[in-house]
């Protein structure tokens, strides 16, 4: 029991750990750049969702783009609300992969 409870806190204290370096390293790396196409991509609900969607069609990882979301919000370079509404295409996009593999096979 004690093993179970020190892996937990342990995974728990990497996560953690990881997505403070993640938030730091976004914020130095960040420009106005950066934080100008975020904002363009996420302005309204229905571009932050389908922009979601791209992105994890593309990348073929919700995770990998719900993490991303969480370290933008972290950094400061975007809302909750926008952030939510690509993390919300994140899963439409992960479903329409298995979609596209179904329908058109792997040939």
């Amino acid at each position: 029991m004690i093993n179970l409870l020190l892996g937990l806190f342990g995974g728990v204290g990497l996560f953690l750990l990881g997505m403070t370096l993640l938030t730091d390293g976004l914020r130095s790396f960040a420009g106005d750049s950066l934080r100008k196409a975020l904002l363009r991509f996420t302005g309204q609900p229905i571009k932050a969702f389908f922009s979601g969607t791209l992105a994890t069609a593309v990348v073929q990882a919700s995770s990998a783009t719900t993490i991303a979301m969480i370290g933008f919000v972290s950094a400061g370079l975007l809302t909750f609300p926008r952030a939510l509404g690509a993390v919300l295409g994140a899963s439409l996009g992960s479903t329409g992969t298995g979609w596209l593999v179904a329908l058109f096979g792997l040939n």
